[in-house]
């Protein structure tokens, strides 16, 4: 593994354009929504699809993936980010309320 300033060099010099691809995913399913979303709401999922693509490349840029491979795994996690990020936040309730059953002893 790179060290964490190489790692966040080549996010600089490149790595932000996944953060654009979730952003980008996202907006488009927005667009094709039935639903009537507040700005606010709106920008909130956007954001969330940016932070988790981008969570997404961290996690990915080490491995031995193909271009394109990654590249759509980026755009999936951005559109699907709400979903997923509800639903750790629930296993973490759950986990919370009762840690025995999670844990085998």
């Amino acid at each position: 593994m790179e060290p964490e300033k190489s790692i966040l060099k080549e996010f600089i010099s490149g790595g932000w354009v996944v953060s654009f691809i979730g952003a980008v995913a996202m907006c488009a399913r927005l667009l094709h929504a039935n639903k009537n979303l507040s700005c606010i709401e709106q920008f909130k999922k956007i954001i969330t699809a940016a932070i988790a693509a981008t969570i997404a490349w961290f996690v990915l840029e080490q491995t031995d993936v193909s271009s394109l491979t990654k590249a759509i795994t980026y755009g999936i996690i951005g559109v699907i980010s709400p979903e997923v990020i509800t639903g750790i936040v629930r296993i973490g309730e759950k986990f919370a309320r009762n840690p025995d059953k999670f844990i085998k002893k």
